[in-house]
């Protein structure tokens, strides 16, 4: 029964978000970029993925597996036959052709932003002399279109009511025929039929199931078979040859500090472009640019994003540290709630400032661990503060996506990741599976975010173990699931109990250590510079491969740590133990290991 259709509602509206970075061609024809957020869902029966705002139509539609069917192809340019000259991006699904008008943004909560094409108008074009097209007298009852000259009729098939009740024009358009029987191509038999502007209804009176007597055809299909038989979009492909988008590799880097006889914002930034990686995450502190006076002073972050935008690596700004004034104690933890509005302040200054310069934000970091909400990470693993819960967490997220998206609707905005634990004492650390329950579950959540954070644990085990069926070597760090990097599979189970499976997760930390000094940390001591090199390039093919269409970026934990700490005169801190270059700036085996990575 996979092609039989039923209740039809609301066909081409839209409530949401999401679709495909630009080809060059694209930019040729002047087809902007599609807005985010960027979302896929994976249909192994067609080989394709819904994505973006194509799949979030899909989603929006009622009965979409009957109304639109399977995505036949990934989302291409192609000319619009109802406007000659112009460019859209569309993607075919079995019974429609769906097509992104970013000039619709904004308007009407996004309603039509995304257009079913007229395809019925267009598979009966050359058939206008035909008996059944040609117009017809107004019979005087109520079943005739003056824009059309056709009339919608319950006889001899019920096609005025399955139309009135299933969406009528808004989905299916205005009839451009009369009823009249026509052989099915694909079955040899001959039905009652009737042609509109976006489909086309066939009667089937013996069907048992009444919800199947009447089928809506597959002009997709028979649009694809028409014009794109050898079109690529329409191949057959894998869920790793499916994305929403291309698949991001970052560097957690150091960028800020020019000027100090140390720093070399250009070579960080070059070294990134060599190994082959075009994304970094910063992290940026607001306490240290917005005053109690109302005043942001972003000093040497303008300069870290001018030459970022110069050298064509983008950047996710990770957002971290209220300013005193702003919290309760004093600390540095999430800000009071009568300050929130002083932090989307903040977020939209700097959303507007950077527009189309910085590609992404992410807002807070490892908000489940109590020292990132007030105490100090920097000290004895991690001391002061109390976790901040979920709900609060989110009101949060909440005022800052708002603010980025009104200055700067292409930006990305992340959740922040929760790191990797099994501790549940607000005074230390929640668990992060819990923490990402409770935020999915959270109706504010999906509306404010584009991308989910998530931070996996390594430790010393390496990227395919994964507690209790096949552990790390142990014997410590070994048995709990919160020290592996295949963490990322519980948090990715969570959204999918939780109806956020077509939200995107993002890594933003991820990473193995080496010998290092730092009490915490010994596990790096057992890891050679060879091991750190092949499971760091393990980690990125699995999340490339085996965890598409739902992983879309994954940023290593760090690049140049290194550097400042070698400065400091201790380059065996767990921090540089991280790192894939070495304090004098000369690449580890991991840094060429990640050069010679494909990156398809």
């Amino acid at each position: 029964m996979t092609q039989r259709i039923f209740a039809v509602l609301g066909l081409f509206v839209l409530t949401a978000s999401l679709l495909i970075w630009p080809r060059s061609g694209a930019a040729q024809m002047g087809v902007p970029d599609t807005y985010p957020p960027y979302q896929a869902r994976y249909f192994p029966e067609t080989g394709h993925s819904a994505v973006n705002w194509f799949l979030e139509t899909w989603k929006n539609t009622p009965n979409a597996l009957f109304v639109l069917g399977y995505p036949i192809s990934e989302p291409f340019i192609e000319e619009s036959f109802t406007e000659p000259g112009k460019f859209y991006r569309v993607q075919y699904f079995e019974r429609a052709i769906l097509e992104e008008h970013p000039e619709n943004f904004g308007i009407q909560n996004n309603r039509f932003y995304i257009l079913g094409r007229l395809l019925g108008r267009r598979l009966v074009e050359g058939r206008e002399n035909e008996p059944p097209f040609q117009r017809v007298a107004n019979p005087g009852d109520g079943t005739w279109f003056a824009e059309t000259g056709h009339t919608l009729r319950d006889s001899p098939a019920p096609f005025r009511t399955f139309w009135l009740r299933n969406g009528g024009l808004e989905v299916f358009g205005y009839p451009l025929s009369e009823q009249f029987q026509e052989r099915n191509q694909a079955t040899g038999e001959v039905y009652w039929v009737q042609y509109f502007e976006r489909q086309r209804m066939e009667w089937h009176p013996d069907e048992p199931d009444p919800r199947y007597r009447i089928l809506l055809g597959l002009l997709g299909n028979e649009y694809r078979d028409l014009k794109h038989r050898t079109n690529p979009a329409f191949n057959y492909r894998t869920p790793d040859q499916s994305l929403p988008r291309p698949f991001i590799y970052g560097f957690n880097a150091h960028l800020y500090g020019q000027g100090t006889a140390w720093q070399d914002r250009n070579r960080v930034l070059q070294m990134s472009r060599d190994a082959g990686v075009y994304w970094i995450r910063q992290q940026v502190r607001w306490m240290d640019l917005h005053d109690r006076s109302g005043a942001i002073y972003w000093a040497e972050l303008d300069d870290i994003v001018a030459d970022a935008h110069r050298q064509g690596v983008n950047l996710l700004l990770s957002i971290v540290a209220s300013p005193s004034w702003a919290t309760a104690n004093g600390s540095h933890g999430m800000p009071r709630r009568e300050n929130f509005k002083d932090f989307a302040y903040f977020m939209g200054e700097m959303a507007k400032r950077y527009k189309g310069r910085v590609q992404a934000y992410e807002i807070w970091n490892e908000q489940n661990r109590a020292c990132e909400n007030g105490g100090d990470c920097a000290r004895d693993g991690g001391v002061g503060g109390r976790v901040a819960d979920a709900s609060y967490y989110v009101d949060l997220l909440e005022v800052a996506y708002k603010a980025i998206k009104a200055n700067d609707p292409m930006a990305i905005v992340v959740s922040g990741a929760p790191t990797s634990t099994e501790t549940n004492n607000p005074n230390i650390a929640l668990s992060d599976t819990s923490y990402v329950r409770s935020m999915a579950s959270n109706p504010k959540f999906r509306a404010n975010v584009d991308a989910i954070g998530v931070h996996p644990g390594g430790h010393y085990n390496p990227p395919d173990t994964l507690w209790p069926d096949r552990p790390g070597p142990g014997p410590q760090w070994r048995t709990s699931r919160e020290f592996y990097f295949r963490r990322v599979e519980d948090i990715r189970n969570i959204l999918v109990e939780n109806g956020l499976a077509d939200k995107p997760i993002w890594i933003t930390e991820f990473g193995w250590a080496t010998r290092n000094n730092t009490p915490g940390y010994e596990y790096g001591n057992s890891i050679s510079f060879e091991q750190q090199a092949e499971w760091i390039t393990r980690a990125f093919q699995i999340g490339r491969r085996e965890y598409a269409p739902w992983v879309g970026a994954m940023f290593l934990w760090n690049l140049n740590f290194a550097v400042p700490w070698r400065a400091q005169g201790n380059e065996l801190h767990e921090q540089a133990s991280f790192g894939v270059i070495n304090g004098d700036w000369s690449p580890r085996p991991a840094w060429f290991a990640i050069q010679a990575m494909p990156k398809d």
